[in-house]
């Protein structure tokens, strides 16, 4: 097989785990946006508790990677790179050597979670609460529910 014809494939494949997983996808996008217009926020950990999740600043590295803003990114949470390598192991195991048990990317996805909980462990020992994005967001649900108890 060609790669030409490897990467028609792969893009095919693509294209039709997009459409199946259309409604997941609308449903995600749709909880996002009223979570963020409703609740400020478009972490569910920080709406509910205040506290920032493992994941905090994940999508603020991703913006400055998109342009170009490596170290921005690198300073706001590392493991964006980390991310992205895994998409990448992902997307090469799925749509280019079209791998049905994706081990590979299993052991990177176990990997990169072990290590972002404890990287999580270790910024909230350091940074909390002064530093973003390990900061504590008093306008979350649980404070309103239990009547403004500072936690």
């Amino acid at each position: 097989m060609s790669l030409k014809d490897r990467i028609a494939d792969g893009l095919r494949l693509l294209y039709c785990d997009i459409r199946s997983a259309k409604w997941a996808v609308m449903f995600i996008i749709a909880y996002f946006v009223l979570l963020k217009k409703i609740f400020k926020s478009l972490c569910p950990m920080v709406f509910l508790t205040g506290f920032p999740c493992p994941g905090c600043g994940l999508t603020r590295a991703g913006i400055h990677v998109l342009r170009f803003e490596f170290a921005a990114a690198w300073q706001i949470h590392p493991f964006i790179f980390a991310v992205i390598g895994l998409a990448a192991v992902f997307a090469a195991e799925r749509y280019f050597l079209k791998r049905e048990e994706m081990r590979v990317t299993m052991w990177c996805a176990v990997m990169v979670i072990v290590s972002l909980i404890l990287f999580y462990i270790y910024r909230m020992v350091l940074l909390f609460p002064n530093v973003p994005p390990m900061t504590y967001y008093r306008h979350n649900l649980l404070r309103n529910l239990l009547g403004g108890f500072p936690f």
